[in-house]
């Protein structure tokens, strides 16, 4: 993938740009350039952003079990996205999909108030710990509000 992005950028760089007349269009084709470089890195980087992500969830999800089913309520439905989460964890390679949709289960009843106070501190903990990954996924340049 690295090498498609490379040749896009020689392509904007040494047969694009010098076609372009305006210096807005000369901008736009750097921003281009710029914006494919950042692409490259993010790239680079979303193999072991997956395999901590991965290991986090087992984490949290271990640790949501070890709490033991007085903190989660058998009508929330979350024992089952616990045992789906659990189950998901141990395939090899991992269900990660499966994985993510029991912990939306779990973010859902926190927002909610639907969540025992233990079982929404690793929840919460595992959102910080995502957002923080996140970020340095993206090299944080996310766009600000």
């Amino acid at each position: 993938m690295n090498e498609v992005i490379s040749g896009m950028q020689r392509t904007i760089m040494e047969a694009l740009l010098p076609e372009l007349s305006s210096p807005y269009a000369q901008g736009q084709a750097m921003s281009a350039i710029l914006i494919l470089s950042h692409a490259a890195m993010a790239l680079e980087s979303a193999p072991a952003y997956d395999a901590a992500e991965i290991k986090d969830l087992r984490a949290t999800f271990a640790a949501l079990k070890r709490l033991g089913n007085k903190h989660i309520s058998k009508k929330s439905g979350l024992r089952g996205a616990l045992a789906g989460a659990i189950g998901a964890s141990a395939k090899n390679p991992p269900d990660r999909r499966a994985m993510e949709a029991a912990m939306a289960a779990f973010a859902t009843a926190v927002a909610l108030g639907d969540a025992d106070e233990s079982v929404a501190r690793h929840v919460r903990g595992y959102i910080r710990r995502n957002l923080e990954r996140s970020l340095n996924l993206l090299g944080n340049s996310l766009p600000t509000a």
